[in-house]
């Protein structure tokens, strides 16, 4: 019997599934470096003493005796958006429950068992699907099917906060899961997650190893960027509407770490907007992430307010793929979106 659940599923799929008033943190505006150094240094002290999942916020427990550390040794704890979860050895095999931590799993040079692909691999972006190997669909990300992922034996689930958070129970009675806040995620966030995630993988030395790399290749393209004071604006669009990126969502917040500005201002991470609302907002570049073949800016463009924008009038505006800017939010979505940056606005 097909054992599935419902969650939040929006069948425009825009990541705008979950809006929320997202704060921003103050670390984008220090150097990248000083940021990455000051995320395995708080998020290391998680690995100490033991527990069993507990709430958030629950006061920290001492560290074990050296008998009692001995009698842990091989064990995991790493603090995720729910407490503190502790693994008995490291996970072999892994389901994940959304592209990012697919996103992040590839990177740590690890194949997960089972990957909520919403049943198409073609929407991987193509750094990840050359490097996946085989794996079990588990179905969509908002209806995964509870008895596929239980037939795998999974060792560890990473599963997301708000858009997993009615299948949590379910999951927890399979395996042992992570429950990362993602699908809200900022691009600081996101790297707290890539911590984490490499910490309960076993894999904290080559996660340190890759933020190295990943640091350095954005601090690269920061340095080919010759004008950033631009207002641009990442957008999905479908047939039902238009929904920006701002500061507040993952690829907003990155592109404001690369220096540019949101000219949206707005609280929610992925407001829809009306053209009206898009001609006040008036950025002076957009990318423009197509979910459907036809989209409502294939109706703008025949309104004379669509030309009002500065963006169109300078012929600024450029199609990226969802797949690379949206739902691939991790060090190679991010990796991709800076190389887009560069090819379309660099010197």
């Amino acid at each position: 019997m097909l054992l599935s659940k419902k969650i939040g599923y929006n069948p425009n799929d825009n990541n705008n599934h979950f809006q929320g008033d997202i704060q921003m943190n103050l670390w984008i505006k220090r150097p990248l470096s000083i940021a990455l150094v000051s995320l395995f240094t708080a998020l290391s002290l998680t690995a100490c003493g033991t527990a069993t999942t507990t709430p958030s916020g629950t006061a920290p427990q001492t560290n074990p005796t050296p008998a009692a550390a001995a009698s842990t040794e091989g064990k995991i704890t790493v603090q995720d958006a729910q407490g503190t979860v502790e693994l008995a050895k490291k996970p072999v095999k892994i389901v994940t429950m959304d592209f990012s931590f697919t996103d992040a799993l590839v990177t740590l040079g690890i194949q997960p068992v089972g990957i909520a692909d919403d049943s198409s691999p073609d929407l991987f972006m193509d750094a990840v699907k050359s490097q996946l190997k085989n794996y079990t669909s588990v179905g969509s990300r908002y209806e995964p099917n509870i008895e596929l992922i239980s037939s795998l034996q999974p060792d560890l689930i990473i599963a997301d906060l708000n858009k997993h958070k009615n299948a949590i129970p379910q999951l927890k009675a399979i395996a042992p899961l992570l429950v990362l806040d993602d699908s809200q995620a900022d691009y600081n966030q996101m790297l707290k997650n890539y911590v984490i995630i490499a910490k309960a993988l076993g894999k904290e030395e080559e996660g340190k190893k890759r933020l190295a790399e990943h640091q350095t290749k954005i601090e690269a393209v920061k340095k080919k960027l010759t004008t950033t004071n631009l207002r641009v604006l990442p957008a999905v669009t479908n047939s039902k509407g238009f929904y920006a990126h701002s500061d507040h969502s993952f690829g907003g917040s990155f592109l404001m770490l690369l220096g540019f500005t949101d000219p949206v201002k707005n609280t929610a991470a992925n407001p829809q907007l009306t053209l009206e609302q898009l001609v006040e907002a008036n950025p002076q570049a957009m990318f423009l992430l197509p979910s459907e073949k036809e989209t409502i800016v294939n109706q703008w463009e025949a309104n004379p307010l669509w030309k009002q924008i500065d963006a169109v009038a300078n012929k600024k505006v450029f199609i990226v793929e969802r797949r690379d800017w949206s739902l691939s939010r991790g060090l190679l979505g991010s990796e991709k979106i800076a190389e887009d940056i560069l090819k379309n606005l660099g010197a």
